[in-house]
């Protein structure tokens, strides 16, 4: 996209903007698409996770620490989907308080982002300066849910991260998890007042993304 296409782009008052969902949805894809087009940054919340695990990092709760490691384990996948579920949720739970110093630091430099990342939870806005940054318009989320179990399924094993040497019922399992932990990241999205969008059509999606974004800057 040229400068003067960029430019034709309503200006965003958002700093940050948090693309949340589960894996397999298009997180990714549509962060890197929206930053090219905004001409701004985009990071992956997995580089944290990634970061504090590399670091053999410890939390004051036991149950923060097993959280950020739980995946890291062999035989996971031959747990419970619900059980995994769950043990996602604890895992944006551990990870909340080190990305909320990232979309504090990214809007008091000023410096607009795209945050992407399944470990995003709608609960942020528990924190009251995250809380403030969204009235004030400087802090936009959007989670993405693909509704379609079988779909999801497809999406995670044609994208190969991960799944390598993992037999059919792993694969359905992880699969199973996954579109759980979607089901709950949906709701609890539209709990806190927070817009969740389906993937498809792929073609409308950044559009979908930014208007929602700028149609809540206005309202």
């Amino acid at each position: 996209m040229s400068t003067s296409q960029r430019r034709q782009e309503p200006q965003q008052r958002w700093r940050v903007l948090l693309i949340g969902g589960s894996s397999g949805t298009g997180k990714s894809s549509i962060a890197r698409q929206l930053a090219a087009q905004l001409a701004i940054s985009w990071l992956q919340v997995d580089d944290l996770r990634l970061a504090l695990q590399n670091s053999r990092i410890s939390f004051p709760k036991q149950a923060h620490t097993d959280a950020l490691y739980f995946f890291t384990r062999p035989g996971i996948w031959r747990d419970s989907p619900e059980a995994l579920s769950q043990a996602l949720i604890a895992v944006g739970e551990t990870l909340r308080p080190a990305l909320e110093i990232v979309i504090a630091n990214h809007i008091d430099i000023d410096a607009p982002v795209i945050l992407e990342g399944d470990s995003i939870l709608p609960s942020l806005l528990e924190n009251p300066l995250m809380h403030q940054y969204k009235n004030r318009g400087r802090l936009q989320a959007v989670f993405l849910q693909e509704p379609d179990e079988k779909q999801l399924s497809i999406n995670i094993t044609q994208r190969g991260r991960g799944t390598a040497g993992m037999s059919e019922e792993e694969l359905r399992t992880e699969a199973r998890a996954k579109w759980l932990y979607g089901q709950w990241l949906a709701h609890e999205a539209m709990r806190w007042g927070l817009p969740v969008l389906e993937p498809q059509p792929w073609e409308t999606l950044g559009a979908r993304i930014l208007g929602t974004c700028y149609k809540r800057e206005d309202g």
